[in-house]
């Protein structure tokens, strides 16, 4: 996390997380995620991984 407090939603059902500026998280390929800023500040972060794998994404409902 570069900047701000990110929130995630990792799994299935979803547990949340909250990741704080300066912390690092790691996420095991095909894991049901969701981003969400629930601060009045932005959020800047940076995320390393492989390319997707075309056409493997599917869009659940929000866990919000």
């Amino acid at each position: 996390m570069v900047d701000g407090t990110l929130t995630m939603y990792l799994g299935d059902p979803p547990e949340r997380v909250e990741v704080p500026e300066g912390g690092v998280v790691h996420v095991e390929s095909g894991t049901v995620l969701q981003l969400a800023n629930h601060g009045n500040a932005d959020v800047l972060l940076y995320a390393y991984g492989a390319p997707p794998e075309a056409g493997g994404a599917e869009f659940l409902d929000s866990a919000v």
